[in-house]
């Protein structure tokens, strides 16, 4: 899907007679302050308050222009900053609330008074231009739809001259029982109304039923009601909040207003972060037919500065399933390096550059632009993610006291293994793996370190956390680890040096000691075969990692290993399989240890 911009009239950075094209069915932008984010997108929205001269075409190919400012929804995290603490509720009162706003509306917009000819024919004139859902600044009216529909439902029922002089019981009579005074800047609080028109239709279904020999099955019914869609997208989203599973009706209210629920406790909506608010609005705005049937663009100006790391995955989850699904584009906007990294593959990213004395700048970056950028935020995200797990083993490393070998990632029963294996303790399993290495190792092995979680640990200026221990911190030489440990090698404080290098063996590994406690920085020892890839002066080639220390030969006929490329012909694991591989090696020979035997013998000269 293409979207082509053409800028007509100078607006702010931009300049006329410019154009742009965005490919993808989601495109994210980004850039520096400034650069011009959040202007482009209201060029394309025409959201401000004085017009700006521009032609919207999606899909150029076909040439269809976008004429029609409904079919734009501009959103940003600055309209969820003063939601209400509550959902919307339907009642009769409130029926007749909606009823009153609008008879009022009509009366001071709408209906003539004999006795002021030059009103009237102010309002008859913006009552045929369509002119009565601007506010008097220029912009559009946050209850332009209800105000369209009601104009609609007297064009439908009246005269042209009868429309103007209608009595409130003639008023009355046209507006529908589910008529709801919209207002489109507060979208949480019309989920009452959104339950209440669902509630509606399946009333009206129900009649229809009752009219022919047809049964109605409101079990089926109940798989595409507003709620059930909702309480499952809370459920795949890991949110702890439902509405009810069902509601009665009874016309014209509904029994009860909703609530969120955790179990049998009603939470109001400001138990919700801001960020699960905003999520929840996405999903609304999707389920509100009057709004979604419209949509061909939704633009997201920085919508995702509340989101916290576990709810990027929600955001794309849900714009996923229930916007780009239904063939709306969407744009966004943003400063995070989580939304950049965790976005899907399908994903066409652009960056936007300010230019003086010219528009700015838009280029397109191929996604591997921002590999190391994912690959570090997935391994963050992947470690917090299961919220229990990560209880234990934070819990679990600041349970250790004695000597430990810190590792990164998830390899450290890789380790565990190799130690036992080549320590000639067979008979491994799950179940017995980490009791065995306990009975045979003076040192422990803690594992899930980032490679910045291992740099941090070894910058950490408080050394009395190693004061009666000693702490090895492994790094793989890959250029993650190769650029880290370089850093480590550099620290200073003042103009002294923090680490002192004690070995520059490759081969046994090259470590650093820390000048005021039993810290130790440790690069992964490199078996001879894999000499050539790697250099002490430059971390161009580097990406030897843990498995890479295993037999070649056992690696070529294991099906979870591939060859790195054509340039570094050696194998590595694949990574969908780099948490399961210590499994597979319980059961192991001995033999495809061998390469191990350097880094052991290093660990346990410096725990001696």
């Amino acid at each position: 899907m293409k979207l082509k911009i053409e800028i007509l009239e100078d607006y702010k950075s931009y300049k006329k007679d410019t154009f742009y094209e965005l490919e993808g069915d989601l495109i994210l932008l980004s850039g520096i302050n400034g650069s011009g984010k959040s202007q482009l997108l209201n060029i394309i929205a025409n959201s401000t308050t004085e017009k700006i001269a521009r032609n919207i075409y999606q899909n150029v190919s076909s040439g269809a222009e976008i004429k029609n400012s409904n079919n734009i929804m501009l959103l940003s995290f600055r309209d969820n900053i003063n939601i209400e603490r509550n959902f919307g509720e339907y009642s009769v009162s409130l029926k007749q609330s909606n009823l009153e706003i609008a008879w009022n509306f009509y009366k001071s917009k709408i209906l003539c008074d004999s006795q002021y000819a030059h009103v009237n024919n102010t309002k008859k004139e913006k009552f045929k231009n369509n002119k009565l859902i601007l506010t008097d600044d220029g912009t559009k009216n946050p209850s332009w739809r209800s105000i369209n529909q009601i104009i609609d439902l007297l064009k439908l029922h009246y005269t042209e001259e009868k429309l103007f002089h209608l009595t409130h019981d003639e008023f009355k009579d046209i507006i529908p029982l589910n008529f709801i005074w919209r207002n489109e800047n507060d979208i949480i609080n019309q989920i009452g109304n959104i339950f209440y028109i669902a509630c509606c239709d399946r009333a009206d279904e129900q009649i229809e039923c009752s009219k022919t020999t047809k049964i109605f099955n409101n079990t089926e019914w109940l798989k595409t009601a507003p709620w059930t869609i909702l309480n499952t997208l809370f459920e795949k989203l890991g949110f702890k909040y439902r509405f009810k599973e069902d509601y009665v009706f009874h016309t014209p209210n509904l029994d009860e207003n909703p609530r969120l629920r955790i179990k049998n406790d009603i939470r109001l909506l400001s138990d919700l972060s801001d960020g699960e608010k905003a999520i929840l609005k996405l999903a609304l705005i999707s389920l509100d037919q009057q709004i979604s049937n419209d949509l061909k663009v939704v633009l997201f100006d920085e919508y995702d500065a509340p989101l916290n790391p576990s709810l990027t995955d929600a955001f794309y989850h849900v714009i996923e399933e229930f916007y780009i699904k239904k063939g709306i584009q969407v744009i966004i906007t943003t400063h995070s390096p989580a939304t950049i990294s965790l976005a899907p593959s399908y994903t066409k990213f652009y960056e936007i550059f300010n230019q003086e004395n010219s528009s700015p700048k838009i280029i397109q970056v191929n996604q591997f632009d921002y590999a190391e950028l994912k690959e570090a935020n997935k391994t963050f995200y992947d470690k917090i993610k299961n919220q229990e797990e990560r209880i234990c083993i934070l819990e679990k490393n600041l349970q250790q006291t004695g000597n430990a070998l810190l590792v990164e990632d998830e390899y450290y029963q890789i380790y565990k293994i190799a130690y036992l294996k080549l320590k000639d303790i067979n008979d491994l399993n799950e179940n017995n793996l980490d009791k065995k290495f306990s009975e045979n190792a003076n040192f422990s092995i803690n594992g899930n370190y980032a490679t910045g979680g291992l740099y941090n640990y070894l910058n950490c200026q408080n050394t009395t956390l190693d004061n009666t221990c000693k702490r090895i911190c492994l790094f793989d030489f890959d250029q993650a680890g190769y650029h880290a440990f370089k850093k480590v090698k550099d620290l200073k404080i003042q103009s002294q040096k923090i680490y002192d290098v004690i070995s520059e063996n490759i081969s046994n590994g090259i470590y650093l000691k820390h000048k005021n406690c039993d810290r130790y920085a440790l690069m992964i020892p490199i078996p001879n075969r894999l000499l050539k890839f790697v250099s002490q002066k430059s971390s161009s080639d580097c990406f030897i990692e843990i498995e890479s220390l295993l037999s070649e030969d056992y690696l070529k006929t294991n099906k979870k290993a591939e060859i790195r490329s054509e340039a570094l012909p050696f194998y590595k694991l694949k990574d969908k399989h780099k948490k399961d591989l210590w499994k597979d090696l319980l059961t192991a020979n001995k033999d495809i240890f061998e390469d191990f035997k350097p880094l052991f013998a290093t660990v346990e000269s410096l725990f001696d």
